[in-house]
């Protein structure tokens, strides 16, 4: 090595430059994930603002004898709803912070979805269970308060999760039932129309 060389080393000039280039480089990356978390506050925010006001206007529109079984239903969507949303778009938030602050997310996207489809092939009853809940909900079949015969089970129904529905039998037996095992539902609450 050079004594011109050496001296080029120790320029303060140099690593002032080198310094402003990170620091350029680091107020940039900085500034963006701000801008993303921000965005992500809004947009959530707003669309959590809509879902509420097209759950109130549902609720507007049902007749009052049947307001408690409904709107137990359309909160459970709500939420379902409200959490589905936060959760997406958390998740690219995330992935949009992570790329601007210049992390490689391939591996990171990669080892969540080998994680994934093990998961997936685990918990398969539990997400057969909590689809089959989503589409009792989505499609009405039943509601607390309503007296249902689901399989040799004949009662009401105390509690309608996403997950599980719980009956009071007859006799005063509360029974548990996965909603994925429900195939056929007796509704013996529902009036003809």
């Amino acid at each position: 090595m050079n004594l011109k060389t050496a001296q080029n080393l120790w320029d303060t000039e140099y690593w002032s430059e080198v310094l402003i280039r990170h620091l350029e480089g680091a107020v940039s990356a900085a500034t963006r994930i701000i801008v993303i978390i921000v965005a992500y506050f809004l947009v959530r925010f707003i669309l959590l603002r809509i879902l509420a006001r097209f759950a109130q206007s549902m609720l507007a529109k049902v007749a009052k004898d049947r307001l408690v079984a409904r709107e137990a239903r359309i909160k459970s969507l709500q939420t379902l709803l409200g959490s589905t949303i936060s959760f997406v778009l958390g998740f690219v938030a995330v992935v949009m912070i992570l790329q601007a602050a210049g992390i490689n997310i391939v591996p990171v996207l990669t080892t969540a979805s080998v994680a994934g489809i093990a998961v997936g092939f685990g918990a398969q009853k539990l997400v057969r269970d909590w689809i089959a809940g989503l589409f009792i909900l989505i499609e009405d079949q039943y509601g607390v308060g309503d007296v249902v015969t689901i399989g040799a089970v004949t009662g009401t129904v105390e509690e309608l999760g996403m997950r599980t529905t719980r009956i009071r039998g007859e006799d005063g037996s509360l029974y548990i039932i996965p909603n994925g095992d429900i195939s056929q539902v007796c509704n013996r609450s529902r009036p003809i129309e």
